[in-house]
């Protein structure tokens, strides 16, 4: 180790074959240090080299200014030059995009996300204006070094996770901090050191003043890693929750009957059916189990029941529309809001589909684009769900699983007749019924829709009948 300048430079060699992403970043590396600049790997892609992650998202930060950037690099282009940072594409791998950032600090805080202004300056500078000291370690691929100016290889050695600098300042920089804190502490389990947990209690509120789209995303990378409930516990004992989700905080003590639900109330069992989920799983089925039952504090009722004096009727379709206004209120896409307002929806429809459910029920639903969200919710949802003797049982799951293969061996035209409900249209109900186009026109469709689905009715003269037509 050498020491200088208040740096500490590792020596560390990466013997492993490098990948194709890798080799383009070292490509770009010697193309600036040719051309007479200081440069280096920056920031994650560092960090999870030193703990065995092979790097991905390589960025890299130089001495040179944005215009000399441009010059050597024809093809970067600007992604925030206002702050030093162009971008460029691999021609041959096009999927590999590569930040290339000019050293700066920044100067004064415009909006708790913007500094007022940058001054291009050293190394060092840069690396103590960066978030965590884990992420503000440099590599020099030339001289298979790691630079270091905060003591982030002792903090990766000693697995915790430090504000570089003063805690306070750095949350008050940008306020996703505060999210990115739990995010990468819970990701590692490296605990938050205490200056660190005490500041980002203390701002805990500011949450509120990040934009609703930066907050979805942090988000959205703590629910598809496999520490998500980690993340959550932590986001809870910091006091976040409370600003950016709170329904989830009402699930806590709301009593289960335990003769389904031995392992809890609904917070400890949507917790259970979390640590289920695979690592890296797809963002829709992550939310879709985290909002499952998020409905279920409003739906609970102590009553007499053939099962179960303790009853949520409904909870289902209810937990769907507050999920809707959840994910609405996230701004997340129409699309993906559907996709998971839909498992939710059918998530207690899976009993159904091999009771009482008729083959055109059961066909509409295991044809439906979002069936594999729903299988894989009501896998984890089914595992999460404890007996008195802590047992469980997958045997609905596994009869759905072979219900869904067996459906995609239908020809293609009989898949699209089943999904596609055409007996009658708007229109028929408009001009038979004299009322206007409006939500009372699609709720019409939608029943005479469950009841072709039910096989009550079959034809198109009997759906017009339903509303009065010849």
């Amino acid at each position: 180790m050498i020491k200088s300048n208040g740096c500490k430079a590792y020596e560390f060699k990466i013997t492993r074959p490098l990948s194709e992403e890798e080799k383009k970043a070292v490509e770009i590396f010697n193309q600036l240090k040719n051309a007479g600049f200081e440069a280096y790997f920056a920031g994650g892609a560092v960090r999870d080299e030193l703990m065995g992650i092979p790097a991905s998202d390589i960025d890299i930060a130089t001495s040179a200014k944005p215009e000399e950037i441009k010059k050597l690099f024809p093809k970067s282009f600007d992604r925030g030059k206002q702050f030093g940072v162009m971008a460029l594409v691999d021609d041959d791998h096009a999927k590999h995009e590569f930040e290339i950032a000019t050293f700066r600090s920044d100067i004064g805080i415009f909006d708790h996300r913007h500094p007022k202004e940058i001054k291009f300056t050293s190394a060092k500078e840069d690396a103590l204006r960066r978030d965590f000291t884990i992420n503000a370690l440099f590599y020099d691929p030339g001289k298979s070094a790691i630079i270091d100016y905060v003591g982030g290889v002792e903090d990766l050695e000693k697995k915790r996770l430090q504000f570089v600098g003063n805690a306070d300042d750095r949350i008050n920089e940008d306020y996703l901090r505060l999210l990115r804190a739990a995010r990468f502490s819970a990701r590692f389990n490296f605990p938050i050191d205490k200056e660190g947990r005490e500041a980002i209690e203390k701002n805990a509120a500011d949450i509120k003043d990040v934009s609703i789209e930066r907050i979805r995303d942090e988000l959205t990378k703590m629910f598809v890693d496999k520490n998500r409930v980690k993340a959550i516990e932590l986001m809870d004992e910091l006091g976040l929750l409370d600003h950016i989700l709170p329904e989830l905080k009402n699930l806590k003590k709301v009593v289960q009957p335990p003769e389904f639900h031995s392992e809890g109330d609904v917070w400890i069992h949507t917790m259970l059916a979390l640590e289920k989920l695979s690592d890296n799983c797809l963002a829709e089925v992550a939310w879709a189990v985290l909002l499952h039952d998020i409905a279920k504090p409003e739906t609970q009722g102590f009553r007499e029941h053939p099962k179960s004096k303790i009853t949520f009727f409904e909870h289902d379709v209810e937990s769907a529309k507050k999920a809707e206004e959840i994910l609405k209120r996230l701004k997340f896409s129409n699309d993906f809001i559907e996709a998971v307002s839909w498992s939710i929806a059918q998530h207690m429809r899976i009993i159904h589909a091999f009771g009482d459910m008729s083959e055109r029920k059961k066909e509409k639903l295991f044809l439906n684009p979002n069936i594999e969200i729903l299988l894989e919710q009501t896998r984890v949802d089914l595992l999460a769900s404890q007996k008195p003797d802590g047992s469980t049982d997958l045997s609905m799951y596994e009869e759905a699983v072979k219900l869904k293969e067996h459906l995609a061996k239908m020809p293609p035209k009989e898949k699209e007749q089943v999904k596609k409900f055409d007996l009658i249209t708007g229109r028929d109900i408009m001009e038979i019924l004299k009322i206007p186009s409006g939500p009372k026109v699609g709720e019409i469709k939608s029943q005479i829709e469950e009841t072709f689905l039910e096989g009550k009715i079959s034809t198109r003269e009997e759906a017009l009948k339903m509303i009065g037509g010849s």
